[in-house]
């Protein structure tokens, strides 16, 4: 599948000129056991990782390209970035980042598909200086108004309490910094390709009602009738009724 194709391309692309200095071979079968995970058995051959990580070893990246894979990295393996350098791919959820990768694409593709302008792993810094980098930000300006999304992902299994409370906070310092701020109109995404926790369920509700902005979560139930639509048309619906239904509302624009 061209699918797979473009994402085992850009996986290994991004981490093999970091960890291919540990082995090709042990590179691609960590790899290929990651995409194993989340795809069908057999889906991704080994020959096929190994063959890109050795392409992009005799060609290394740019030292400032080689940073800018850290940063990327560290957001796709969900850890923080302080604690990713140094870290061995052996001690790295690989799973974690394949999974993260493929919502990430797909996720971005729709938001294109509607006329947004989106941007991946924008570093923004909220009130006192706390950062915030959604995994995805995106923003349109309608005659109904201007629109912003912004979108981060929780692929561990079972979902991270931890960075789902992280998230949550490094949101509200952003919204209140955010020039225009976030506003009734925007909406704010936490996915996981599994189902949250209840603690993490719980802050999620009560942080959707302490804002003026939508915090709405997307579980696997939700993404699995995403894919299934046949259409934007028929997609776009399920995610105003995603929106609806976490807040009990009828009729209210939320989305274009």
């Amino acid at each position: 599948m061209a699918e797979i194709d473009d994402l085992v391309a850009k996986v290994v692309g991004t981490i093999a000129p970091l960890y291919a200095k540990q082995g090709i071979d042990a590179l691609a079968g960590l790899m290929k056991k990651a995409f194993q995970s989340v795809y069908q058995k057999g889906a991704v051959g080994t020959s096929e990782i190994r063959e890109l990580a050795g392409i992009i070893r005799k060609n290394p990246p740019s030292a400032l390209d080689v940073q800018r894979n850290v940063d990327t990295l560290s957001r796709w393996f969900e850890v923080p970035r302080d604690d990713f350098e140094g870290t061995t791919i052996e001690r790295l959820e690989t799973e974690v980042l394949v999974r993260h990768v493929y919502l990430e694409q797909l996720f971005e593709s729709w938001f294109v598909e509607y006329g947004y302008q989106v941007s991946i792993g924008e570093r923004m810094v909220g009130v006192e200086g706390w950062e915030f980098v959604p995994d995805i930000y995106a923003n349109l300006s309608t005659i109904h108004g201007r629109f912003q999304i912004a979108v981060n992902f929780v692929c561990q299994e079972p979902p991270s309490t931890s960075r789902v409370s992280f998230i949550l906070e490094s949101l509200e310092a952003f919204a209140k910094k955010r020039e225009p701020e976030f506003s009734e109109k925007d909406i704010f995404m936490v996915v996981t390709p599994f189902k949250f926790g209840a603690t993490s369920s719980a802050a999620l509700t009560k942080e959707d009602k302490d804002h003026s902005y939508f915090v709405v979560k997307v579980e696997s139930n939700d993404i699995s009738h995403l894919l299934r639509a046949h259409d934007k048309e028929e997609r776009l619906a399920i995610f105003q009724d995603t929106v609806k239904e976490a807040y009990g509302i009828e009729g209210k624009k939320t989305w274009v």
